[in-house]
């Protein structure tokens, strides 16, 4: 008895040790974003305050392709010691149900650190759709089902893949119309070819301005403060939801001192009054969730792109 004791006080004092000497150089933050672009953005707005708090600057390395899978494999593969982070998005809920094969699975190999922002996505519609909000649009598609269409970044994208959600929670059925891009499937939007999508804050405004686009609600359980009388979704659907969201997630096997120390910087980071202003001002909400509440964040996520994935059919190879 008095050996395990030594040997659990021993192990206690190694994790003290390592949680007080930790980092001792600089971080790796692996993203699957290329430079510039707004995931960029809050991966390195975020770092920099947590890189004030450790003492050591954190090194983004942008690996994009692939759908994330690239970035996520080089961080799983990497040394569990807390010097190689993921930059981790829905991404990594959705591609474990939607690719045939993956090297890593994202719910073993990787462990959240934390959530830094969560966003929704807008409801757009086109101005000559004679509905007002989600609830009327899903009744007009139970009137006829594949009647109502909608546009997307591709298969297996979060608009896509948020739209098939809409139609397993409101119990209708849509038509996918697959685009390389929202600047393509703008004016199909605003002259009435596709009826409806989901995508980002701002993204249409010029369109907004002129009723030919109108946002018929967010995806967020909550209203945004900034537009407090546009609805969210879930008030004419009940149960909907779905959000975008950055983190962090380190190999599994980093010390769980390390994964503490840096989730505890990382909640100090996203509660500032300046940072939160930041994060709000690109339709983001800062979050500041335990490690508890990450791995039950990431979880449900997973579930819900599972399911949407399934119900869609869509299948990638590689």
């Amino acid at each position: 008895m008095k050996k395990l004791a030594w040997l659990g006080a021993a192990l206690f004092a190694s994790s003290a040790a390592l949680a007080q000497t930790y980092p001792v150089k600089p971080i790796r933050l692996v993203t699957p974003y290329s430079p510039g672009g707004a995931g960029d953005w809050v991966a390195r707005t975020a770092t920099d305050r947590i890189a004030q708090a450790l003492g050591q600057p954190f090194v983004i390395e942008p690996r994009p392709g692939a759908g994330g899978n690239i970035a996520a494999e080089s961080v799983v593969r990497a040394n569990a010691d807390g010097y190689t982070l993921l930059f981790a998005t829905p991404l990594l809920a959705i591609n474990a149900t939607l690719y045939r094969k993956l090297s890593f699975d994202a719910a073993k190999d990787l462990v959240p650190i934390g959530v830094i922002a969560t966003g929704p996505y807008v409801l757009y519609a086109t101005g000559s759709l004679p509905v007002k909000n989600a609830g009327e649009l899903v009744a007009m598609a139970k009137q006829k089902p594949g009647s109502i269409n909608y546009a997307s970044l591709g298969v297996g994208t979060g608009p896509h893949l948020g739209a098939v959600l809409l139609g397993l929670t409101g119990g209708a059925e849509f038509t996918h119309v697959p685009y390389k891009g929202f600047g393509q499937a703008l004016p199909d939007l605003a002259s009435g070819q596709v009826h409806f999508s989901l995508n980002g804050i701002g993204v249409a405004d010029a369109f907004l301005k002129d009723g030919r686009v109108r946002m018929l609600g967010f995806t967020s359980l909550a209203r945004m403060k900034e537009y407090p009388d546009v609805p969210t979704v879930s008030e004419t659907v009940p149960g909907y939801e779905v959000l975008g969201w950055y983190g962090l997630a380190a190999p599994a096997g980093t010390p769980r001192p390390v994964i503490e120390r840096l989730n505890a910087e990382l909640v100090k980071a996203t509660t500032t009054p300046e940072f939160s202003s930041q994060i709000e001002k690109r339709g983001l909400i800062p979050q500041s969730f335990s490690l508890a509440q990450a791995r039950e964040f990431v979880a449900r996520d997973a579930e819900r792109w599972g399911r949407a994935v399934k119900a869609s059919g869509a299948k990638i190879d590689d």
